[in-house]
């Protein structure tokens, strides 16, 4: 990449390609906000493992970086959280903007059209971070210290990203006929990264996700596991809960698998 304007110029029309792609007509159903809100399965599934890491929501300041159409941000909001939603296309945010009215969430939501980079958050001021899939998309070294800063002492980031630590996997879910929708600037992070990302934060955790569970994008109505389709959700939980056995009995396969979730913390002081 020529320089950084460049790369974000690209991640904007790519981002402005997935928008025009998308719509929010109706508000999230209730039994979507209840399966985060108990995040049950949170030892097979990243997005609810990452609910359960935030704990107790109510009253919370978050930041969710690079929010997208404001999915996660407005779910986060019903669950009691205030929410500061971030990101770099003014397409994605409309769309957020018009997810938390619909979800009545509007006065717990702010949605903000930003380069972090040249609009740095106040320090100090937040007690959770959340990123879903968006910190392979940016320059880590200069975004992620970023983040930290704006972390209150004690607070928290919880960093969601796909990976790819096997050579040898990538080129074979390389050669897989599945269409990719993939900005021209990201990356799966590598080891490095995931250590870099790592290196700005007073301690850590990470955990791994979907090892066979990859394969759930073959499954018929695997967004719908929690109305109406119980062989679909029986199939799930048994590969996912296969994963989770593979990884704690053998941690040297993580580096199979395709997600990280590191769980990371700014220091009390």
């Amino acid at each position: 990449m020529e320089n950084d304007r460049e790369r974000k110029e690209l991640e904007i029309a790519h981002q402005a390609r997935v928008a025009a792609d998308k719509s929010v007509h109706e508000a999230t159903p209730n039994y979507i906000i209840e399966r985060f809100r108990t995040a049950k399965l949170w030892r097979l599934f990243p997005k609810e493992f990452m609910f359960k890491c935030l704990k107790e929501y109510e009253g919370k300041k978050v930041v969710d970086f690079g929010c997208g159409d404001g999915e996660i941000s407005t779910q986060l909001a019903s669950v009691g959280a205030y929410t500061t939603g971030l990101d770099i296309s003014p397409d994605l945010i409309e769309l957020a903007r018009k997810r938390a009215e619909l979800d009545g969430v509007k006065d717990r939501c702010e949605f903000i059209v930003t380069d972090i980079e040249e609009s740095p958050l106040p320090s100090n001021a937040y007690d959770h971070v959340v990123c879903s899939a968006v910190i392979h998309h940016v320059d880590i070294a200069k975004t992620v210290p970023l983040l930290y800063d704006c972390l209150k002492p004690g607070g928290s980031a919880i960093i969601a990203e796909p990976i790819a630590f096997s050579p040898l996997l990538q080129k074979i879910r390389d050669a897989f006929p599945i269409k990719k929708v993939a900005s021209p600037v990201e990356h799966q992070l590598t080891k490095k990264d995931i250590k870099l990302v790592c290196s700005f934060f007073d301690g850590h955790e990470t955990t791994y996700f979907e090892l066979f569970g990859r394969f759930q994008r073959f499954f018929p109505n695997r967004n719908k596991i929690d109305k109406g389709h119980p062989f679909t959700k029986a199939a799930l939980v048994t590969i996912h809960s296969i994963d989770r056995w593979l990884v704690t009995l053998f941690p040297f396969l993580s580096r199979y698998y395709s997600i990280a979730v590191i769980v990371a913390r700014k220091a009390e002081k």
